[in-house]
């Protein structure tokens, strides 16, 4: 027995499609957009830019974009040491205000502070928002609980929850390693079929298999941080020793070099040869051609990524099966912060009414820079 399709369910896969194809700076003529287009023009979604070039006969057709002059979101980037990022962007995934806070821990993240960095960027945003994004390193599931980040500390948080009452507005909470993937599949040079690995605090991966996530039972697919590569190795946060973490994070490799600094090449180099060791199995049982790396460049440079590619492809070299490429992402400090605002919108594009359910800043509020109300809006 097949279940009756629902309209409505159509209707929003519309508008996603209609808002894919146009995402992130295309444009499209009204005459061929679908049924849905006045009412993401009438939601703040979609603009006409006037007359296009006319196609044969007839009148020329309208062209469409995304707005970006109406409708905000704000994302929140907990993936980075010592610091947290927040940013108001618009709906191309620019940032146009950001603001970041030292963590007065090291690593710690206290959730107060992420209410209070979200309040502030909401206050700055000054505009209609439609939603918050959130980017954690850890096991993070669908419905916005973070299982587990050894890294912050945190344990069963449900954050999405928590921010959702607070301030009354949908909320994405992802790993960080997917929002990275997403920056770098819509805004980058990423496959269908690509692995991403993120070196940062920590260092986690993430899966893409013909354009769709691999989440995992237990949503921990790309968790590889904390699997041992040496039971002899280095104490880790997880409390076990020789995790891959230990051998190839941020922080662990800029320790070492502090520590050596004339063996700075083969310290990056020894560290893409270990990531290789451990990307070589799962791209192989995958069939994966494409290896991203995001991380900073003083790590994620030529030296660590070559000694990678080489160590990857010699370990995984068959005779049915083409050469793998290990390349970085190139998109900059801000490439997680910007794929958790495209994990925002593919959550509320299918939403009809949006402009009409934005919520505003008291105008009062935007005179406070110190301000700890968080629900005066």
């Amino acid at each position: 027995m097949y279940a009756k399709s629902n309209p409505s369910d159509a209707r929003a896969n519309n508008r996603r499609l209609l808002f894919r194809l146009l995402f992130p700076d295309r444009q499209l003529s009204r005459a061929t957009a679908t049924d849905v287009t006045g009412e993401m023009i009438d939601d703040g979604l979609l603009r006409e830019l006037g007359s296009g070039k006319r196609d044969g006969r007839g009148k020329p057709g309208t062209l469409l974009a995304i707005d970006t002059d109406v409708l905000h979101l704000i994302c929140i980037d907990l993936s980075h040491p010592y610091v947290m990022t927040g940013a108001v962007m618009d709906l191309r995934v620019r940032i146009v205000e950001r603001r970041e806070r030292v963590l007065d821990d090291g690593d710690r993240v206290d959730l107060d502070d992420v209410l209070s960095l979200a309040g502030q960027m909401i206050r700055l945003a000054g505009s209609e928002l439609v939603g918050i994004g959130v980017a954690v390193p850890g096991v993070v599931s669908g419905a916005g609980r973070v299982i587990s980040s050894s890294n912050l500390g945190w344990d069963d948080v449900e954050l999405r929850d928590m921010l959702e009452d607070e301030f009354s507005l949908p909320v994405r909470v992802d790993n960080d390693a997917n929002a990275a993937l997403l920056a770098d599949h819509f805004l980058g040079h990423g496959n269908p079929n690509c692995l991403l690995v993120q070196i940062t605090r920590g260092i986690g991966a993430s899966v893409l298999l013909n354009d769709k996530f691999v989440d995992g039972d237990d949503h921990a697919a790309g968790e590889i941080g904390h699997v041992v590569i040496d039971p002899n190795g280095p104490a880790c946060t997880c409390g076990k020793r020789g995790c891959l973490e230990t051998y190839v994070s941020a922080i662990a490799l800029r320790d070492r070099i502090r520590r050596d600094p004339n063996r700075r090449a083969d310290i990056l180099a020894e560290a893409g040869a270990r990531l290789g060791e451990a990307l070589a199995m799962p791209a192989s049982l995958l069939n994966l051609h494409d290896i991203a790396v995001y991380g900073p460049p003083d790590i994620v440079g030529e030296t660590l990524l070559n000694a990678c590619d080489e160590t990857v492809n010699s370990l995984s070299r068959n005779d049915y099966q083409s050469g793998m490429r290990v390349r970085r992402c190139e998109l900059g400090d801000d490439a997680t912060l910007r794929g958790q605002a495209v994990s925002v919108l593919r959550e509320i594009v299918g939403r009809r009414g949006l402009y009409a359910a934005t919520t505003q800043v008291d105008k009062s509020c935007l005179e406070l820079d110190g301000c700890s109300k968080l629900r005066c809006y």
